[in-house]
């Protein structure tokens, strides 16, 4: 009885650890109280931008924020698959994926080491 319980209470704060992640991704980045009216007024939460942005490219989230982009909300999503790094972003009012992009940044690094390994 107390291995159930332990194992039902370990599974949930793994669940929890990994919403976790994605969520305090996007607080990090408040830094005032516009960007929680922001969020207020997205009809898609982090967590289904996030799982959208997965399923459309089979990988992981690394890193999700809130932006604004010229007066549109948009979710920013890092989605890795295997050394493959892209930036998604979806549609904070239909969760819509509006792009998806190798991620230059990780590109550029990855050429720069390589420059360096020489």
């Amino acid at each position: 009885m107390k291995r159930n319980i332990l194992m039902t209470a370990l599974g949930a704060v793994i669940f929890a650890g990994g919403l976790g992640v994605a969520v305090a991704s996007n607080s990090a980045q408040q830094t005032n109280g516009e960007d929680d009216l922001n969020i207020a007024q997205t009809k898609v939460t982090l967590i289904q931008a996030v799982t959208a942005a997965e399923k459309k490219l089979g990988g992981r989230a690394a890193h999700a924020e809130l932006n604004d982009e010229n007066g549109k909300l948009v979710y920013g999503v890092e989605v890795i698959n295997g050394t493959q790094a892209t930036d998604v972003k979806v549609d904070a009012m239909s969760g819509q994926i509006l792009s998806a992009k190798a991620d230059q940044a990780d590109a550029e690094h990855e050429g720069q080491g390589e420059s360096n390994d020489d």
